[in-house]
Order: structure tokens, then sequence, then C-alpha cells
């Protein structure tokens, strides 16, 4: 199991939280992790065939102005995956939007906000240009991003968090 220290062979973990020291009967909760603030979050929710029938539509031009180099190649990779890598980073994008505050516009293109692989396969975003600079403007320093999808839709949560 990654992150979190969590074993998963059912023994109580230790965590703190505002309220003291507890020992959680599961397993698979993560620890606490005092001083980090949740500064916004965004979920965003797409239906990965409106993706497919922009990508159709406008072809390499609809890729290019959306999505960076990294993110049209890890799409690409998976002929299978295509469609649901593409509409689950284009969800990734909108909710990085939200969190800041300013939801698609302020100035921001679309490929200021990216997602890239962790060297634990984890998605995060990587931030540019006026996106990186209002991040620093409210503290962000680091992101908490879930990215899912089925056959039809493609969902991604992103959490902006800071350091005390």
């Amino acid at each position: 199991m990654r992150g979190g220290g969590n074993g998963s062979d059912g023994a109580a973990t230790e965590w703190r939280g505002t309220r003291g020291a507890r020992t959680s009967p599961n397993p698979y909760e993560r620890p606490y992790h005092p001083g980090v603030r949740i500064v916004g979050h965004g979920i965003d929710l797409v239906e990965i065939a409106r993706v497919e029938a922009l990508i159709g539509r406008h072809g390499a031009r609809a890729v290019e102005r959306i999505f960076t180099p990294g993110e049209a190649a890890y799409a690409e990779a998976s002929s299978r995956l295509r469609g649901q890598r593409f509409a689950s980073r284009f969800a990734a994008k909108e909710a990085v939007f939200k969190a800041l505050g300013t939801g698609w516009g302020a100035g921001i293109a679309w490929t200021e906000a990216e997602v890239v692989l962790l060297p634990s396969g984890a998605p995060t975003v990587r931030l540019h240009g006026r996106a990186a600079e209002i991040a620093a403007e409210h503290g962000i320093t680091g992101w908490l991003v879930s990215l899912t999808h089925t056959a039809t839709h493609a969902a991604a949560s992103v959490i902006a968090v800071a350091e005390p």
C-alpha cells in the first residue's frame, strides 16, 4: 500500500487530530498531517464522448490548446485509454481552476495547469505562467489530486494545500 505508512495487516494506526492522539481501527486511514491547510478544492465531472468529440472536430489544434505535450503523449500512448486519459486531465484542469478560485479564464491558458505523474504513479499538478502566480499569491505549496473514470465519464478532485 502506498503512502501514510499504514499496513494492510489490520493493525491500528495512531494519528493526531484536533482533539489529540487517537488510535484508528481502520488500517487504511491516512494519518493526520498537522500544519498543512487546505486553501481550495475543486471537483469536475466530464463526459468522455464530449472531450473525444472536441478533439475529433478540431484535431491537433484542440490538443495543443488544451493539453501540454507531456499530457498529450501520455494520453496517446494508449489507444484503448486515450479518451479516458484526455478527459480525466481535462476534468483535472477545470478542478484546478476552481481550487484557485478563478474558474476557467482570468487570463489563464489551459496548458498552464498540467497533470504530471509522480514516481509512485500518483497524479499531481504542475502550474505555469499566470496560474503559478495566482497559486503563489494564495500561498499554495502543493496539490492532492485524484482522477477516476468509467467507460463514459471522467472525474477529478483537486485540493490545493499550503505548508505552515
